[in-house]
This record gives structure tokens, sequence and C-alpha cells, in this order.
């Protein structure tokens, strides 16, 4: 139905894998879609440690080695050797949610060889997938090859253009956006991810400075949620905090915290079902 890649301008740590899986996770538990989240990063052990136990391999050990059919290298032979079709993809996922609720696409122990030879293998992942998840969300990482980012952009949908509570990062996102080709055609929404609630740089200020007509989108920092990315318990964060604010005080932290999720994932839903309606 709809690809949505989560991008920033700027390299570095600026929350946006972390948004990603918080607008992904509640979408796969509150709502009824098809959800594949494709990770882009090398070897990075982000989302495996948002819901699963598992060790990081010992860097540079052959015997570790990713299988032939797993995760996105095992899916790239095969679109190569054209023996894939879209309702097979969920054989090469790590499962989040039965009934294809919410799916991983990921390799975390792979040759640097390898990830950069299907770098441009990507965007054939994500239009197949699209062809049968409802959401095909990106994490489009900065260290791909020019070339592989903008051909991520170019199929996506909506791009979620992540950013840092500070004016470089605010600038450069500004200046991407109105120079980056392949973005002016894109409905691009910004997000800050680890939202300060007592910077100056606040949701208002920025949507004015960067003269943002749409909403903007922020996660705020939640020391709870990000304890439960490190420890495997994401989708028991969001379960147990599912009803949280009925009856309870509305200042607590994670009530804010899953209302600012809730808004960006309506609006999300919103603007898809927007943009349906002008096909």
């Amino acid at each position: 139905m709809a690809i949505i890649s989560f991008w920033s301008a700027k390299k570095g740590e600026c929350g946006k894998s972390s948004a990603l899986a918080a607008i992904a996770t509640f979408l796969g538990i509150n709502h009824n879609y098809k959800i594949l989240v494709i990770d882009t990063k090398y070897n990075d052990m982000f989302y495996q440690d948002c819901f699963w136990r598992e060790t990081k391999p010992v860097k540079g050990s052959e015997n570790n080695y990713t299988g032939v059919g797993e995760g996105v290298s095992g899916l790239s032979r095969a679109i190569l050797s054209n023996k894939i079709s879209p309702e097979i993809i969920t054989n090469y996922t790590k499962i989040v949610f039965n009934e294809n609720r919410l799916e991983l696409l990921t390799d975390t122990n792979i040759m640097k060889e390898e990830y950069n030879t299907h770098q441009n293998i990507y965007k054939d992942i994500a239009k197949m997938a699209n062809r049968f998840y409802d959401l095909v969300f990106i994490d489009i990482d900065n260290d791909l090859e020019e070339d592989a980012k903008e051909s991520l952009l170019d199929i996506s949908d909506i791009v979620i253009g992540c950013m840092h509570q500070n004016i470089r990062s605010i600038n450069q996102f500004l200046i991407a956006k109105t120079q980056k080709q392949v973005l002016q055609t894109k409905l691009v929404i910004p997000l800050v991810g680890k939202y300060d609630m007592e910077s100056k740089y606040n949701q208002k200020n920025i949507s004015k400075f960067i003269r943002e007509k749409r909403d903007m989108f922020v996660i705020p920092y939640n020391t709870m949620f990000m304890e439960a990315c490190n420890e495997a318990k994401l989708a028991d964060y969001f379960i147990k905090l599912r009803n949280t604010g009925k009856g309870k005080n509305k200042n607590d932290s994670n009530y804010m915290f899953m209302q600012y999720v809730s808004d960006a994932t309506e609006k999300i839903i919103y603007y898809l079902k927007e943009l349906q309606m002008r096909i």
C-alpha cells in the first residue's frame, strides 16, 4: 500500500531508528496492518535489541557468517536468481507480531563486501514488499551510497525527515529539503527524535523556522522507552502502557510519550489516506 522512509540529512544519532521502532510497534499493536520494517544499516543490532535477546557475534569471525537463506542477503540472492515472489518475503524476515502484523528484514552479521554489493537491491526489495505488506518502513542509513539512498527516497510515498534538536541539524534538513531534487515531489514530514521539552528549539519554533505548514512530529526522550529498546522489551512496553492515561495523571512521562507516538501514527495514516484519494 505505501512505503514510508525515515531519513536524515545529517549523520549521527537523531532518534531516527527509535522513532521508527516506536511508530511501527504502536501500529502493529493498535491497527490491523501488515507491516514490514527494512533496516539498511550495516551489521547494526538496534532492532534486534528492541525485540529479541541476542548476543552480537564477534566481529570478523568467519564462523558467524550469515546463512544463505537469512535476512536481506538471502532475499537479495533470491531476487537476483528470480526465485522470489512478494508473498514469500516473510520467509526471510524476523517476526515480531504474528500474521504479518510486524516483521523485520535486516542483516546483523555479514561481510562488508556483501553489504556493499546488495545496497542497490534495497529498492527492489521495498517495491516487491509493497505488493504484499500494507506498510513498508525503511530505515535509510546515512552510510549507504548516495545512489542507494536516492533510489529509496524516490520510491517512497512519505519521507519522515529526522533531525537533531539543534540549529545545525535543522539548517541541514531545510537545505536538503529545498535543494534535493528527489524530495521536491515527495510528502516530507519533519520529525525530531529524543525530543527535549525544555529546549528553545521546541516544536513550534522549529516549525516556524523551517516554514513547515503541515504537522511536525516529535518523539520525546523517555527513559523507560529507551531501556525497553535496549532490553528486548519494546513490545511489552507498548502492550503494558496501551491504555495508559485512562484515569491516570496526564503529566506522567509515559502517558505523554504514548500520546506523541499515537499522534504521529494517526497523522501518518491520515496522510496515507489523503495520498490514496489523489490516485
